[in-house]
């Protein structure tokens, strides 16, 4: 096994973009080309004079570090080894009868850096030291989201045509998740992959992040199994043209026993993200700086160690902490001081969130309130969740939607980044919470959420009625009526502001549709 300090010599790395895939990594002849399912939108804030002196922000905020990012990730060098180490393994002869599943899976609790240190760290050593054989290797990077069936053949289709927007392609794969072979097995993964153009010397890996996604926002127990059998199956080919990452919170352990070959996978190959130890979290703190050209000094260093060391899902806050040091110095402000202001690592995030919300009015502090609550998937058992959105789906019938997205643009501001953009394949405008570390320590989310569990599950029910009234040509039979209708009518007398175009509209055909049986029963 190589040294753990093997990458401070060989962390060289070329990062390029094209068209179609979101990166390019390549290092010594060797190279891997990244495909994303979800494409986010950024807003690139305006350069000054003193911004390029003092340069860009090197530091990610509440965001996980990209494949692209591979450059300026730093601390988990030990880690990256171990994973590279076991993830080679699992492909050291795969045509044996007991070879094992090529599925990695990375997990760790909330805020622990799994998806950062599998995008940025493992992700890119492929490019410095390929799998055996192999010199360069395609990554088919997704979420999965209410539909990860659609995720994957998404992300299939861009790999498969080099199209950005491959409407046609992404049907046809999805189909194909969703067949069933003669063993009833769904090996639909398999068989796209094995036809993919060279695919012998340049295997794909699919990385899973967010996997818990599968439980939390899915609610279909057919699709997610359709989508987990895939991987499995795909894993499991002795051909070996398809391995399997994917990253877990460890609280969502549990909802894997519904699926126990994958279950046992994670038992036995499961690799758990530890806490940075000192000078792990010292390299991370300090050497994005130094390659900045602007290193901090030890002073703050040692504070900002002393206010991480020991606190549970403190990665994204000491990002965020740093971010807000570094703008502080393009504006000629001292690091010490900016810490001061910001109460520390734990204190940036909640005074940010705190100072963007102050400045709205009182309408927009309400439509706010509307969209974080939007944003949030409420656990059963497990912690909350993060729940990307459609922007449309915030936007109540009551609102203007420009007025709407403006307040969700204050908080995706650039270098503020609360609130991620994005756009699906489709161009729908989606929207996300950055990080759940906002829901455990921004005290005005928790008062809301605390007040609000019952109207958001019930938000959630109506939501879920109407668009299948909607998609399923807006029958008579899929309306509801008492007692259910009932509680809408208490809901929206109560929260009417709440409700959106389409959930007005499923209400008000309600209505109708029960004044109708009305009148003939009295007749």
């Amino acid at each position: 096994m190589s040294e753990p300090g093997f990458l401070e010599e060989d962390r060289s790395i070329k990062i390029q973009k094209d068209a179609i895939s979101s990166a390019i990594i390549s290092g010594d002849g060797n190279k891997v080309v990244i495909y994303q399912y979800q494409l986010e939108r950024q807003v690139e804030p305006q350069k000054t004079a003193q911004t390029e002196e003092i340069g860009s922000n090197p530091y990610k905020g509440l965001l996980a570090f990209q494949e692209e990012d591979g450059d300026r990730y730093f601390g988990r060098e030990k880690q990256i080894e171990k994973l590279w180490n076991v993830f080679r393994s699992l492909h050291e002869d795969t045509t044996q009868p007991e070879a094992p599943l090529r599925l990695l899976p990375i997990l760790g609790p909330s805020g622990s850096g799994k998806s950062s240190l599998a995008r940025a760290g493992l992700i890119p050593e492929l490019a410095r030291r390929p799998l055996p054989g192999k010199s360069q290797a395609r990554v088919a990077v997704l979420v999965p989201g209410t539909h990860p069936v659609e995720a994957l053949a998404t992300v299939l289709a861009r790999i498969a045509t080099n199209d950005q927007t491959p409407v046609a392609k992404t049907r046809e794969f999805a189909e194909e998740l969703k067949r069933i072979n003669d063993t009833n097995i769904y090996d639909g993964l398999r068989r796209i992959a094995n036809v993919l153009p060279e695919i012998a010397v340049s295997p794909m890996v699919v990385l899973v992040d967010q996997f818990e996604e599968v439980y939390s926002l899915c609610d279909d127990p057919t699709e997610r199994q359709i989508f987990i059998e895939n991987l499995i199956d795909a894993a499991s080919d002795r051909n070996g043209c398809v391995s399997v990452i994917i990253t877990l919170r460890s609280d969502f352990l549990g909802e894997t026993q519904r699926h126990p070959a994958l279950n046992q996978v994670i038992a036995k190959l499961g690799v758990i993200v530890p806490a940075m130890n000192t000078e792990e979290l010292r390299r991370a703190i300090t050497k994005p700086a130094e390659i900045a050209l602007h290193p901090l000094d030890e002073a703050v260093v040692n504070l900002l160690l002393k206010d991480t060391e020991g606190r549970e899902g403190a990665l994204p806050l000491l990002q965020f902490a740093l971010t807000r040091i570094w703008s502080g110095l393009r504006t000629g402000v001292e690091p010490v001081k900016t810490l001061e202001q910001i109460g520390g690592v734990g204190g940036a995030l909640v005074d940010e969130a705190q100072r963007i919300f102050e400045n709205l009015n009182d309408e927009e502090k309400k439509i706010a309130r509307r969209v974080f609550l939007g944003l949030v998937q409420l656990g059963e058992g497990t912690s909350d969740t993060r729940r990307r959105a459609n922007i449309d789906s915030l936007i109540s019938y009551k609102d203007e939607p420009e007025r709407v997205k403006k307040v969700i643009g204050r908080f995706a501001h650039p270098g503020v980044r609360l609130i991620t953009l994005s756009s699906n394949p489709e161009g729908t405008e989606t929207a996300e919470v950055t990080h759940e570390a906002l829901f455990a320590h921004w005290g005005q989310m928790r008062e809301w959420l605390d007040s609000s569990r019952s109207d958001i599950r019930f938000q959630r029910r109506l939501d879920e009625a109407a668009l299948h009234w909607h998609l399923n040509g807006r029958s008579k039979g899929n309306l509801w009526r008492s007692p259910t209708l009932d509680l809408l009518r208490q809901y929206h007398e109560r929260a009417g502001k709440e409700i959106t175009f389409l959930q007005q509209e499923f209400f008000q055909a309600s209505e109708r549709v029960n004044e109708k049986r009305c009148g003939e029963e009295l007749s």
